[in-house]
């Protein structure tokens, strides 16, 4: 009697009799999506970014130089209105004068260094939180992928099973219909058994190039998912493996990235607070100006002059009255800080539900396992008998049929049953957080 291990081994048939050295496992898939996905990259692209964003912050800290040039030709001097007494003229009395040159050209630099500014010390807090939040967004992109690429794979591997289990009783259906037009040609049989096996071989080909067509679209998947070229050959390794995984165990250790999003958000948020009542706080800040000034008059009583100046100083910066923005933007705070628990709570309820809920999963499925192995012997033996005695006259072909139909469905059940467990194990490794090596 033909056991299970002999029909899952029969999907290597799918593309070739024996393993190909290239074929990939899921393993080797999931290293490459981690690589090459392309939402891999861009949260990785998000990293970079937040590293820039870092650097523009910690700039801030450090000395600002400018430099300021202003040239003026004046086609009329402004004047100014001064008491005629300051040139001897009669008390009472204005007059209008102007002075300077035509020509003026006024060159700076200034100097500024933040010497106390409480907001941008705590803004570099944020930003190296930021850092700590776009390498958890990375992670938890990461780890949506490797379960894209395992769940993918499972329905692939279990897509090239069903296509060999069909063409393995394709063959046998075929092998009976040449016995059977021998039989019906010896009078022994009816034209009409040999329809009913034509029936159910048509049958099993339409089946066959639906699954194709399903296992070429999840092969598509796989592609896209580990970010190979849709022009490019991607051969996967489809042998199931029948080992059965360990059931959880009643001590586990929770390690979600979703949990750990939120307390960073609660984190950053309690930062942005801060930095709000900052804005209360002055800052100070020294600088130093280097100035010159040149005026110049052109023509036949031509004149230049250059003037320099230099100072230093200290700068007061101190928001009295902001027209209450602060204490609205405080209050918004305070309502994000309170939908961050509400949030945590909701995440933490959440992953006890999965956790739970994979891990009954994981136990019904594997007793469904052991049940439908044995439905499997059990239908190979049927068929296997019912061929026989249809061979020897005992039985129509019908019984046959019925034969064939059952040991198909018990093959696609324990197909599914296997690959529900790797999924309830795949979903038991997502509500723990070990999807992936950190």
């Amino acid at each position: 009697m033909k056991n299970v291990h002999w029909y899952l081994s029969a999907a290597l048939l799918l593309a070739s009799p024996f393993v190909r050295a290239q074929d990939q496992t899921l393993e080797q898939l999931i290293n490459k999506a981690l690589t090459n996905n392309f939402s891999v990259q861009s949260a990785k692209l998000d990293e970079l970014k937040t590293e820039a964003q870092i650097a523009e912050v910690k700039a801030s800290a450090r000395p600002q130089v400018n430099l300021a040039g202003d040239y003026r030709r004046y086609i009329k001097i402004p004047g100014q209105v001064i008491p005629a007494s300051a040139f001897g003229g009669p008390e009472g009395t204005y007059t209008a004068v102007a002075f300077g040159l035509p020509y003026n050209l006024s060159t700076s630099v200034q100097a500024n260094q933040q010497l106390f500014n409480q907001s941008l010390m705590i803004a570099t807090k944020a930003a190296k939180a930021s850092r700590d939040l776009s390498a958890l967004q990375t992670q938890k992109t990461k780890e949506d992928v490797a379960y894209n690429v395992s769940a993918t794979y499972y329905n692939l591997q279990t897509t090239a099973q069903q296509i060999a289990f069909l063409r393995n009783n394709l063959a046998a259906t075929e092998r009976l219909i040449r016995i059977t037009d021998l039989r019906r040609q010896n009078q022994l049989a009816q034209g009409i058994d040999v329809d009913r096996l034509q029936l159910s071989k048509t049958s099993s080909q339409t089946q066959i190039e639906s699954l194709q067509s399903t296992y070429n679209q999840l092969l598509n998947a796989l592609k896209f998912l580990t970010g190979t070229a849709q022009t490019d050959s991607l051969s996967v390794r489809t042998a199931i493996a029948e080992t059965v995984p360990v059931a959880p165990g009643d001590e586990y250790t929770i390690n979600r990235t979703d949990l750990q999003l939120v307390e960073q958000q609660r984190i950053i948020n309690d930062l942005q607070l801060r930095n709000v009542k900052a804005g209360f706080v002055p800052s100070v800040s020294a600088y130093g100006v280097a100035n010159s000034s040149v005026y110049a008059i052109g023509g036949n009583e031509s004149y230049i002059k250059n003037i320099p100046g230099y100072w230093v100083g200290l700068q007061l910066n101190w928001s009295i009255f902001d027209g209450l923005a602060r204490k609205a933007k405080l209050s918004q705070n305070r309502i994000d800080d309170q939908k961050l628990d509400v949030q945590l709570r909701q995440v933490r309820e959440s992953i006890s539900m999965d956790v739970a809920n994979s891990r009954n999963k994981f136990l019904v499925e594997q007793q469904n396992l052991a049940t439908t192995k044995s439905q499997v012997e059990l239908a190979e033996k049927v068929y296997t008998q019912t061929q026989l005695q249809f061979k020897e006259g005992t039985v129509d072909i019908t019984e046959v049929v019925q034969a064939e139909n059952s040991l198909r469905e018990a093959q696609n059940n324990y197909l599914t049953t296997l690959v529900n467990l790797r999924t309830a194990e795949l979903d038991w490794k997502k509500a723990t957080g070990s999807l992936i090596n950190r």
